[in-house]
This record gives C-alpha cells, sequence and structure tokens, in this order.
C-alpha cells in the first residue's frame, strides 16, 4: 500500500487536511511496526473512501488494525457547547497463537460494551470471568476465533479510565468457523446443507451492539464502514448471522410467515419457541412503527436494515434461553442486496 493517499477534491468546497496515521503491528510479539501516514482532506465526519482503501488489504494474520476517523474542522469555526464526538474504529483479530495485553484490553472494552447493552435490552445475567473485570461479562469462546469491531470515542472514557467503547460486532468468516468448530450460528440452526451448497467465503455478524447514547446513523455507518472492509479482506461474499427479538416484543413467528417479499429458508432450529411465551402482541402490524418513537414497538434496528437491504430469512425463528429471545436467522449474500443499499459493501 502507498505510504500517502494523494489529496483529492470533491466539489467546489474548501477542506482541511488531515494527517492520519495508522499502526500494523505484527506478527514476532509486535517487534514488527508498520505506519502509514496519509494526508488527505475530507468534508464530512468519516471519511468512508479513505478508510475502505486503508482495509483493502489482507489483515488476516495482523492482530490489531488501528484506523483514526477524522473529526471535521471547518475553515469557520463556530462555538460550540458540546464537544462533538472523535471515533477511532479498532479491529483486533483474535486466536490462540496470536494474542496480546493491547487486543486483550480492547477485547475487554467490546465485552463490557455488550455487557452493558444486553443486560438493559434482554434482563439476561452473564457468568463469563475476566481478572480485570470486578463483573461477570458476556464471553465465550467464539471471541477467540473471531475479527472484533470496537468503535471508540476518544473524546470520552468509561468507569475504567479506558476510551468509551460506543459500537462493537465480532465477525467470523469459514475459516475461522473450522478453527472454532463451526458458525455461532449453528448452535441455533441446522445450516449444513446452506453452507455446504455456497461455494464463496461467508461472514458471520455477531453480538452487534451500540451504547444507549450514541445510537444514530453516524455511529451505525462507521460500525458498517469497517464490517465492509473486513468483508473485502476476508474476501466474502455473503453476511449472515442471527438477528434477536425480545419475546415480549411480538410475535416473532407470525411476522416471519407474513414477510412475502422475502425468501425463505428451510432451515430447521435447534430450539422451537415455546408457546407459552408468545407475545399476544401481533409483530406483523406493528413491524413498521417509527423507529423513532421509543413508545412504539418496532422490529429491532438491525433486523430491519437486513430486511430492506433483501436478505432471505429463516422460515422459523429459534428460542434462546439465554436471552429469553426469539433468534431470527438472517442471509445475505451480495448478489441480493438492493441497489439503493450497495455503498454498504463498499
Amino acid at each position: 500500500m502507498a505510504n500517502a493517499i494523494a489529496k483529492t477534491t470533491i466539489g467546489n468546497s474548501k477542506m482541511t487536511d488531515f494527517v492520519e496515521q495508522t499502526n500494523f503491528v505484527g506478527q514476532n510479539n509486535g517487534a514488527k511496526l508498520y505506519e502509514d501516514i496519509a494526508t488527505y482532506p475530507v468534508d464530512s465526519l468519516f471519511n468512508t473512501q479513505f478508510i475502505a482503501q486503508l482495509l483493502a488489504h489482507n489483515f488476516a494474520d495482523m492482530p490489531v488494525v488501528e484506523t483514526l476517523a477524522p473529526l471535521v474542522k471547518p475553515t469557520i469555526s463556530r462555538p460550540s457547547t458540546r464537544q462533538r464526538p472523535l471515533f477511532k474504529s479498532v479491529m483486533v483479530n483474535v486466536s490462540e497463537d496470536k494474542f496480546s495485553l493491547q487486543t486483550e484490553q480492547h477485547l475487554l472494552n467490546a465485552q463490557r460494551l455488550r455487557t452493558l447493552t444486553f443486560t438493559q435490552a434482554f434482563s439476561v445475567s452473564f457468568a463469563g470471568f475476566h481478572p480485570s473485570s470486578e463483573q461477570p461479562l458476556d464471553r465465550d469462546d467464539f471471541d477467540n476465533y473471531c475479527t472484533h469491531v470496537v468503535v471508540y470515542d476518544e473524546t470520552k472514557q468509561d468507569s475504567f479510565g479506558q476510551p468509551l467503547a460506543v459500537a462493537t460486532t465480532r465477525l467470523l468468516d469459514k475459516n475461522g468457523a473450522i478453527k472454532a468448530g463451526h458458525f455461532y450460528s449453528e448452535h441455533e440452526f441446522r445450516l449444513g446443507r446452506l453452507l455446504d451448497d455456497y461455494p464463496y467465503n461467508v461472514l458471520e455478524i455477531g453480538r452487534t451492539c451500540v451504547h444507549p447514547d450514541y445510537r444514530g446513523i453516524t455511529t451505525i455507518n462507521h460500525l458498517w464502514e469497517s464490517i465492509a472492509a473486513v468483508a473485502k479482506a476476508y474476501n466474502v461474499n455473503a453476511f449472515m448471522g442471527c438477528a434477536s427479538v425480545p419475546m415480549e416484543e411480538g410475535n416473532v413467528q407470525n411476522w416471519l410467515n407474513n414477510q412475502l417479499d422475502s425468501t425463505k429458508l428451510d432451515v430447521k432450529v435447534t430450539r422451537k419457541l415455546p408457546e407459552d411465551k408468545l407475545s399476544a402482541v401481533d409483530l406483523a402490524q406493528v413491524a413498521d412503527v417509527d423507529l423513532a418513537n421509543p413508545q412504539n414497538f418496532a422490529l429491532p434496528a438491525l433486523l430491519k436494515m437486513y430486511v430492506k437491504m433483501g436478505c432471505s430469512l429463516g422460515a422459523a425463528a429459534c428460542y434462546d434461553p439465554e436471552f429469553d429471545c426469539a433468534d431470527v436467522f438472517v442471509w445475505l449474500p451480495f448478489e441480493q442486496v438492493k441497489p439503493r443499499y450497495q455503498h454498504y459493501l463498499h
């Protein structure tokens, strides 16, 4: 990769130059360090093109990849009573033979955010233990085989003195699944035939969550930029995963039965939804309620986004007893993505 990315002009506006430093800490116990310094202009909060270019190469053998997304600094600055967030996106590739204090801290930050958000959303109690944590965490063996994306707001700190983690997800491709024994989704769905018949690499997206104070389109877009970069690096051609809906929010199975525009996949579930836990609320009638109104139920934002993008859905939802929720299987080959959402893949 070139040491500098050439300056470009977008429109006729003048834009502030920024210096971006990206460190790639290689193998050999971190002894090998590559630094790319790129000076480039931006005209929006996140430079999508830069991040895509930066991460377009294969970093599968690197334990840590860090990118710092620049904050817009207009030529004419206006006083503000609130400091804008400065987002930093970190990708940590965790495996048994490559681990460091740096990757461990990023993973711990992701697990703390997952614990916070999932406890609030599903009232779940976790049993995962980490010596640096005073509370049980959402952590499992799959964490050791995934690439974890952690988005930070560098202007804030959490209660442990770390940069505030505001979004995270973990990603597992076919090679990682072989090391782990299987995909996480295979705990809940019988996917053998589907995966065996698909000739390309697949990226499983899981444990996605956003900090309650940062649930806006800016944070979501930044997370998707990193997901797309990992997908390109691993040369995958489809996303898949489980989207969770709290049981009390609505009858998920009825909603699935009424999704006439979505292709249904005949994948068997490992646990059927218990009849006594099915909500009386007809999810099919309320699924499209405006997300902006917290008093109204709507589909979880991630599942709603997958449906709009053109995904296929498992014909039946699986019951997750740990989270007491209904999990919907999502399958999204890139050729199915509708044109208006293709930018999420780049």
